[in-house]
């Protein structure tokens, strides 16, 4: 796991976070350095407003969407770039409008071209 992270919380100049395996959002929050409450908020804030998110999550029987499960690489990236917004616009509101001006910035090619430079880094070091 790739964890950009400091004493203060995460890392404003990285890329985001790289988890190379599901992760719970408790695990997730603690390697960002934030309370559990506050990834279930962005957590709420990805699910309405970026469909590749969403759609990650399995579906239950009944047809609503498992959100107990553990979080997939691509989502704790998702939440990791929604905490990196969120500390420079420091809005919910501005977040928002932000995820719906920027959707390729959370699409999962982003995070597949992302992911796969910090994997071409480190096989060159």
């Amino acid at each position: 796991m790739k964890a950009s992270n400091s004493s203060r919380g995460l890392d404003l100049d990285s890329p985001g976070l790289f988890c190379e395996s599901y992760v719970t959002k408790s695990e997730l929050a603690r390697i960002l350095n934030v309370a559990r409450s506050t990834l279930v908020s962005w957590d709420g804030i990805a699910l309405y407003r970026i469909d590749g998110y969403r759609q990650t999550y399995p579906v239950k029987t009944d047809g609503s969407t498992d959100r107990s499960c553990p979080l997939s690489p691509y989502q704790s990236w998702v939440l990791s770039r929604i905490g990196r917004v969120m500390a420079n616009l420091r809005s919910v509101e501005r977040v928002k409008t932000y995820i719906k001006k920027y959707p390729q910035e959370f699409s999962q090619a982003k995070f597949q071209a992302q992911f796969a430079q910090v994997i071409q880094r480190g096989t060159a070091a």
